[in-house]
C-alpha cells in the first residue's frame, strides 16, 4: 500500500507545490497523519514559502518540513556554491526515515526536475533511488509537454511511477486536447488528473485528485 510519494516535475514552476498541498489537504481531511518534506528550498526571502504554506496544512513545525534553506533562487547545489553552505545527503535520508516512523504518509517534494543537482554529482534522481520511493510526475498541459514528460519518464526507468498530473490547462492551446492521450499512449503511464489554470490552484488540484487519493486511503 502506498505510504510515501516523491513529487517531481518536468520543469520548475509547473505546480509541484500546488499538487503537494492538494494531496496533503486531502489526506489530512481523511484523517491520515501526513508529513510534507522539502529537503532543500531556495529563493527564501527569508521564509521558505513552500515549506511554510504546506506546514499550515499538515500542522508540522517548519524545521521538520525543510532542513536546508537558501536565499538565492537557483538549484540547491548552485545555492551552496554561492552561499558557502553544504548539503549532507545522509542527513536528508535520515530525516526521511524519521518522518516515516512518525507519520502514516510522507510526501517529499523535489526542486525543479529530476536532474537538478543537490550536490555536484548528486541529483534528485539519485535521491529518489536512495529513498526507494514511488514517484508522481507533474507536467505542463501546453505545447512541448510531450517531450518533457517522455524524457522525465525515460529518466525514471526502473522506478515506480504512480502517474502524471497535468497542470495549467487554459483551453487556449489546441495541443492541450491531445497531449494527455498521446503521453499515455507513448509511455504507458496514466494521466491521473488534468488541472485547469485557476486563481485558486490548490482547490482546483484538490478537486481533481480526489479519485487518486481514494485509491490508497
Amino acid at each position: 500500500m502506498l505510504n510515501s510519494l516523491f513529487i517531481t516535475a518536468t520543469d520548475t514552476g509547473v505546480g509541484k507545490t500546488t499538487v503537494s498541498a492538494a494531496i496533503c489537504k486531502l489526506l489530512k481531511e481523511k484523517g491520515v497523519n501526513v508529513a510534507y518534506f522539502k529537503p532543500a528550498e531556495t529563493g527564501c526571502q527569508p521564509i521558505p514559502q513552500d515549506a511554510y504554506t504546506i506546514s499550515k496544512i499538515t500542522g508540522q513545525p517548519l524545521e521538520e518540513v525543510v532542513i536546508y534553506t537558501f536565499e538565492n533562487p537557483v538549484a540547491p547545489y548552485t545555492a551552496t556554491v554561492l552561499e558557502g553552505k553544504e548539503i549532507d545527503i545522509q542527513k536528508i535520508i535520515k530525516h526521511y526515515k524519521y518522518l516515516k516512523t512518525k507519520y502514516d504518509f510522507v510526501i517529499v517534494e523535489g526542486a525543479g526536475g529530476l536532474l537538478v543537482p543537490i550536490k555536484k554529482n548528486y541529483t534528485y534522481l539519485n535521491l529518489i533511488e536512495d529513498l526507494n520511493i514511488p514517484v508522481l510526475i507533474v507536467s505542463r498541459a501546453s505545447l512541448g509537454t510531450i517531450n518533457h514528460t517522455a524524457l522525465t519518464i525515460r529518466a525514471l526507468e526502473g522506478k515506480q511511477i504512480v502517474g502524471i498530473v497535468m497542470n495549467g490547462f487554459s483551453g487556449e492551446d489546441i495541443s492541450e486536447e491531445t497531449n494527455p492521450q498521446i503521453i499515455q499512449e507513448m509511455t504507458g503511464v496514466k494521466v491521473l488528473a488534468k488541472c485547469k489554470k485557476s486563481q485558486q490552484p490548490v482547490e482546483e488540484c484538490y478537486s481533481k485528485l480526489m479519485d487518486f487519493v481514494k485509491t490508497f486511503v
